[in-house]
């Protein structure tokens, strides 16, 4: 059973970066999982994030509000068919564990 969950829109530029904007849900992450610009200010914890079979480890760039690690954001996409406009959801079930799937039309 989630903690918490929310519901993002993903916009083009989502999808043309490989990333997910966190704006509206960074009260879901603990303090410790933000980090600066680049990897030599990384965070001092990780968030696990699940979706399908994977699992993928980051921090989450506090300027920017979205994971340090994105390859695994393409693949998502991808393999759910995801495009601007759909939504997705994440949900927190653990203090460091989230889940991300895509919303059923």
């Amino acid at each position: 059973m989630a903690l918490a969950s929310r519901y993002l829109t993903i916009t083009q530029g989502n999808l043309d970066n490989s990333h997910i904007y966190l704006t509206e849900v960074m009260d879901l992450f603990p303090d410790d999982v933000f980090g600066g610009h680049d990897e030599a200010h990384a965070a001092p914890r990780r968030v696990q994030i699940l979706w399908g079979d994977e699992a993928v480890d980051t921090d989450i760039v506090r300027e920017k509000h979205i994971f340090r690690r994105r390859g695994w954001v393409s693949r998502f996409f991808e393999a759910n068919r995801i495009g601007a406009g759909d939504q997705v959801m994440l949900e927190q079930l653990e203090p460091y564990v989230y889940r991300v799937k895509r919303v059923a039309e």
